[in-house]
């Protein structure tokens, strides 16, 4: 069973015309949480859907979001993080999920 990783990740807009992710890591499976973020500070919640490509520690994926549980469309949940680990992929790591790639 594979348990799901939390990401870091900025707006891509796809060959597709659609808007995706981008994330550091080569690590990203299907079903991954992302928290995307734009330069101007705006972030929501999406899950990957697709892998678009792979290179060296940079992934490119369709997403779709998650939606928001409170009226106003914001949320208060936050991906769960553990004190002491600087990014959500070494808690993917941390849980024994077997992936390859590295920092």
């Amino acid at each position: 069973m594979t348990s799901t990783c939390y990401h870091s990740a900025t707006p891509k807009k796809l060959r597709s015309g659609a808007w995706g992710a981008l994330i550091k890591t080569s690590r990203v499976e299907i079903g991954d949480h992302l928290a995307i973020t734009t330069k101007a500070g705006k972030s929501w919640q999406a899950r990957v859907t697709t892998i678009v490509w792979t290179g060296d520690d940079v992934t490119i994926c369709a997403t779709e979001s998650i939606p928001s549980d409170m009226p106003n469309g914001r949320s208060k949940r936050r991906f769960p993080r553990r004190p002491g680990l600087d990014s959500y992929e070494q808690e993917c790591e941390d849980e024994g999920v077997s992936m390859t790639g590295s920092y």
